[in-house]
């Protein structure tokens, strides 16, 4: 199950969330000194959102994962797209998981006017759900430091 945390749960949890948030920076993070305290302030001010996904076993929560997305904005199209800005897993994420919480972030940007999801990744298993599931992989991220 896929819940979006509160901005006080996210304080209350930080460590756990800053844990999966530092394996699972996505390319596009660079190497800003602030750069941990930028994320937290824009969870805080729900500018990103912060996502738990548990399982239930035994009457007990396991934390499987946590996702990290944000509303993203291109003026050049005026579209609106959620961006899965990282998601880390604690343990193997189960594809009903994955698919169950795609889902609820689906549902979720199209509560915010938004038109599709998008991530990026280098996991081949996500890449081959996603193809699976109808989605468009055909696009590969490039980046080029500047020296």
């Amino acid at each position: 199950m896929l819940t979006k945390l509160l901005p006080d749960q996210v304080s209350k949890f930080w460590d756990i969330i800053r844990y999966a948030i530092e394996q699972s920076l996505p390319p596009i993070a660079g190497e800003h000194p602030d750069k941990m305290k930028n994320i937290l302030m824009s969870l805080l001010s729900s500018k990103s959102q912060c996502w738990a996904s548990y399982d239930i076993k035994e009457d007990r929560r396991i934390l499987e994962a946590i996702v990290i997305t944000r509303i993203f904005y291109d003026d050049a199209s005026d579209t609106k797209s959620l961006l899965i800005y990282c998601l880390y897993g604690y343990e193997h994420i189960k594809q009903s998981s994955f698919t169950n919480g795609l889902k609820t972030l689906v549902k979720f940007a199209k509560s915010e006017g938004c038109e599709r999801v998008i991530s990026y990744t280098n996991e081949p298993g996500i890449v081959e759900l996603i193809n699976r599931l109808g989605g468009d992989t055909s696009y590969t991220f490039i980046s080029v430091p500047l020296y």
